[in-house]
C-alpha cells in the first residue's frame, strides 16, 4: 500500500528534526554552550532585581505591574522569550544554515514542500526550547521562590501553544527573507533587540506610552501578560479568555503572512536564480 501525502510529509518533517538533533550532537561544545546560556542569560537579571529591589518583591514595583514580585516577572520574561528567540535563530537562520552546509539547493528542488522541511525544524526548536524552558523553571522555583504549580502547568502549555502557532509561523516568512537577502544577523539581532524594547520580557511597557502602543501588535506580549496572570496575579479566568481569543486571531493572520511570505520569496528566489548565491 501506498503511504499518502501526509504521512510522506510528516516522515520528512521528522527526518529533518533528527538531522537537526545529530547535527547539534556532533559539535558536544553547542551542548555545553546552550545547557549553560539559559541559566547565565538569567544570572545578571536577578542579581540587578537583587541589586534594585532588595528581595523577591518591591511595593513599588506592584504599582506599576499588579505584583509585587520582580524577580518572577524577570524569569518568566526570560523562560517565555526563550521560545521567541529559539524561533528567529533555529527557524529563520535555518536556510541561511543550509546554504553553509552545500543542501539548500538540495532541499529547494526536491519534491517536498521548502515548508514541510521547515516544519522539522520547528520541531527540533521547539524540543530545544521547551528543554531549556523545563531547566529554567526548575531553576527559578528551587532556587528563586517563582510559584509554578502542577494546577497552573495546563493553562500555561496552552497559552505557549498559541504563541508558538503564530510566532513559528512569522518566523517560517522570515526564513523565506533569508533566501531572498541571503544575511540573518543584522535582522535577527535588530528583531531580538525589538523584542527586548516593545515586549514585557524585561520590564513593564506600561512605563512608556509608546511601548505601551507598539506592544499591542506583538503576540509575545500577550502569552507573558496571560502567564504571568496566571502564575502571580490570581486573578479571575475573563481576562484570560480575552488574552486566548486575541492570541487566536493572531494565529490565524500569523499563518497566513508566514504562508504567503515563504512561498512568494522563495518564488522570486527561483525566478531570479540565486538561490545558491552568498
Amino acid at each position: 500500500m501506498s503511504s499518502t501525502p501526509l504521512a510522506n510529509n510528516l516522515r520528512v518533517i521528522i527526518a529533518e528534526a533528527v538531522k537537526m538533533w545529530r547535527v547539534w550532537r556532533t559539535y558536544k561544545i553547542l551542548i555545553v554552550f546552550w545547557g549553560i546560556f539559559p541559566l547565565l542569560w538569567v544570572l545578571p537579571f536577578v542579581f540587578q532585581g537583587r541589586a534594585l529591589v532588595g528581595g523577591l518583591a518591591s511595593a513599588n514595583f506592584k504599582n506599576l505591574t499588579g505584583t509585587e514580585y520582580y524577580l518572577p516577572y524577570i524569569l518568566i520574561g526570560a523562560m517565555v522569550s526563550t521560545y521567541v528567540f529559539s524561533g528567529l535563530w533555529g527557524i529563520g537562520n535555518s536556510l541561511r544554515e543550509e546554504t553553509y552546509w552545500g543542501t539548500l539547493e538540495y532541499i529547494i528542488i526536491s519534491p517536498t514542500n521548502p515548508i514541510v522541511v521547515l516544519l522539522g525544524k520547528v520541531l527540533s526548536e521547539f524540543v530545544y526550547a521547551t528543554a531549556t524552558v523545563i531547566f529554567q523553571g526548575l531553576v527559578c522555583v528551587l532556587f528563586f521562590g517563582v510559584p509554578i504549580t502542577l494546577a497552573k502547568i495546563l493553562p500555561i502549555m496552552l497559552i505557549i501553544a498559541l504563541l508558538l502557532i503564530g510566532f513559528y509561523s512569522l518566523a517560517i516568512g522570515f526564513a523565506g527573507l533569508t533566501l531572498l537577502i541571503k544575511e540573518t544577523h543584522g535582522l535577527v539581532r535588530t528583531m531580538e533587540w525589538f523584542f527586548f524594547l516593545f515586549s514585557p520580557i524585561r520590564y513593564p511597557v506600561e512605563i512608556n506610552p509608546i511601548t505601551k502602543f507598539v506592544s499591542m501588535f506583538i503576540p509575545l506580549t500577550y502569552a507573558l501578560v496571560a502567564i504571568r496572570m496566571i502564575v502571580l496575579f490570581r486573578q479571575p479566568g475573563v481576562s484570560l479568555w480575552n488574552v486566548i481569543l486575541i492570541l487566536l486571531l493572531m494565529d490565524v493572520a500569523s499563518m497566513l503572512v508566514g504562508y504567503i511570505t515563504f512561498t512568494q520569496l522563495e518564488l522570486r528566489t527561483r525566478r531570479a536564480g540565486t538561490i545558491s548565491m552568498h
